[in-house]
């Protein structure tokens, strides 16, 4: 088992990895955002949690001008159109608004103006918008596409490039948005414009489907690693108990999210910012790790200190979505991909 252990967290061959909202993907100057975990099933269809695109970007870097007109200068005051048309005037010959002069002095007025006028300003409305997509980002210590440099003439001019700072190379896969699932707080996207050489490398975790029980062995998470988002750790989990989950949670635009369900209670390290982690189970008689939920929630106690309860909270375990929930949505997504 733990030559799979060390497969999974190799930078070549894991399933794991991170997708981020990007403006202006085909210039150098690319802006990045909206970082979350994601894994991959097979057929290019990926896997995460939904909550980060009901996100707000407070001050989008880039916008359409359909956006920009439709949405953001029918909603602000009269008074504000000019300041706005001044912070995102229009490239010329493109279909595009760039945010310019923005700082730190101002920034945070022009984001508060925004909020008053409830311009939908999160990641699902502005990737229907054509302002940013969803790209899966890949990592590695040498130019080499999954250790493999026959692949990289696939990838477009500035979707791969050195990050010095950072030791590495990184690859752009872009992808689609295909299911928002907010009650279960699942994501599905599909590898789009990518020849199938990319998709058919990109390591993936077949799925189990069981509802598994409290006790049960060999369970595991698949995560980032403690210091940073580059590294991975698989890490002992158990599923501490099952739970008839409710959850409500509102944004300032006057939306209702309600979270309605089965969840597991996880037992086990797991890092903060590791939303879209696999949990694993390890099958012994095919001698493979398989994913089984995925890490949604950080599950919280309150601790009275100095006879107060308010902020007062330590996290001490996870909550996570079991892939049971959404089996015939997976299946679907992956026959769709079979047939395209």
């Amino acid at each position: 088992m733990k030559l799979k252990k060390l497969e999974l967290i190799n930078e070549n061959t894991s399933p794991l990895f991170r997708i981020m909202s990007i403006y202006n993907s085909s210039a150098p100057n690319k802006a990045f955002a909206n970082n979350i975990c994601a894994f991959h099933i097979g057929k290019g269809i990926i896997v995460s949690v939904a909550h980060n695109l009901r996100a707000l970007d407070r001050l989008p870097l880039l916008l359409s001008n359909s956006f920009y007109n439709n949405e953001l200068r029918n909603k602000i005051s009269v008074g504000d159109r000019t300041l706005f048309d001044q912070t995102y005037p229009l490239v010329p010959g493109t279909n595009q608004r760039i945010a310019t002069g923005i700082n730190n002095a101002n920034g945070e007025t022009l984001a508060k103006k925004l909020d008053d006028a409830k311009v939908d300003r999160r990641y699902t409305k502005l990737y229907s918008e054509n302002c940013c997509k969803p790209f899966l980002v890949t990592t590695f210590r040498n130019n080499a596409f999954c250790n493999d440099v026959s692949l990289n003439k696939h990838f477009p001019a500035n979707h791969s490039f050195a990050e010095p700072t950072l030791s590495r190379h990184t690859f752009l896969i872009e992808l689609e948005l295909l299911d928002v699932l907010i009650n279960e707080d699942l994501a599905i996207y599909k590898v789009v414009n990518t020849p199938m050489e990319i998709i058919n490398k990109l390591p993936f975790l077949q799925i189990d489907f069981q509802l598994h029980d409290t006790g049960t062995q060999n369970y595991y998470c698949l995560q980032s690693a403690p210091y940073d988002n580059l590294g991975r750790i698989i890490n002992e989990a158990s599923i501490e108990g099952i739970l008839d989950n409710f959850a409500q949670e509102s944004d300032i635009l006057g939306n209702v999210y309600l979270f309605d369900g089965i969840r597991y209670l996880i037992k086990g390290y797991f890092r903060f910012g590791s939303s879209g982690a696999p949990y694993l189970v390890y099958d012994q008689e095919k001698e493979i790790f398989k994913v089984n939920a995925v890490q949604s929630q950080a599950s919280f106690i309150q601790l009275s200190i100095n006879f107060k309860m308010d902020g007062n909270l330590q996290y001490v375990n996870g909550i996570a979505t079991p892939l049971s929930l959404v089996e015939s949505k997976l299946k679907e997504r992956l026959a769709q991909a079979e047939v395209a």
